[in-house]
């Protein structure tokens, strides 16, 4: 995929993109709400997900890395492949992981301070966040393609497909390997920094 039909692409996606980016923006500050009006069922929930990652306390960072990595291509894969579902799987996985995010955001400001929230989820969310709605939008897209193809009768479906296929391993697969890598390596480093000083 050369430049000149990654612009392009890009060029094409702007609205979607757009429309992630709200639908993210909202659902963070909606999991804040949620969490800040009801604090004890949020610690609750959150109880039993760090019940459910327990094993991964014990996992070296490379190990985390493959986790990590493995966990995040796959469902941004799906995130994409199930945009044929006229796109509503997208908007509902992007609206979950920024209503996680606003969730977690507050746990951790309730017992910490914004210098370990920013440590913890700024060095690979900046490189996941706009993965995570790029990949949103592609499936977006794609369910567009879907509605065009069976309600107007033009447009091509595999041409699509193939499209966003390219421009993720390309682009956001090599992305998503990066983040993996600061989450498993850096991050922790960083936490482990501030809160021993």
């Amino acid at each position: 995929m050369n430049k000149q039909e990654i612009k392009k692409y890009l060029f094409q996606l702007r609205p979607y993109i757009l429309f992630a980016s709200v639908i993210f923006a909202a659902a963070v500050l909606f999991g804040y709400s949620i969490a800040q009006n009801f604090p004890e069922e949020i610690e609750q929930i959150l109880e039993e997900i760090k019940k459910e990652l327990g094993p991964l306390g014990d996992a070296t960072s490379f190990e985390l890395f493959l986790i990590i990595f493995e966990q995040n291509v796959f469902a941004l894969l799906l995130a994409i492949i199930s945009g044929i579902f006229f796109g509503i799987i997208p908007c509902l996985s992007v609206f979950a992981n920024g209503l996680v995010l606003g969730i977690i955001a507050f746990e951790v400001l309730r017992e910490f301070s914004w210098e370990i929230l920013l440590a913890g989820i700024l060095p690979h969310g900046i490189i996941e966040i706009p993965v995570l709605i790029v990949s949103a939008a592609i499936g977006m897209k794609l369910g567009i393609s879907v509605l065009e193809r069976v309600f107007k009768r033009k447009g091509s479906i595999k041409k699509e497909l193939k499209k966003a296929f390219k421009f993720f391993f390309y682009i956001l697969l090599p992305l998503l390997f990066l983040a993996a890598l600061i989450e498993s390596f850096i991050t922790p480093l960083l936490l482990s920094l501030i809160l021993g000083s």
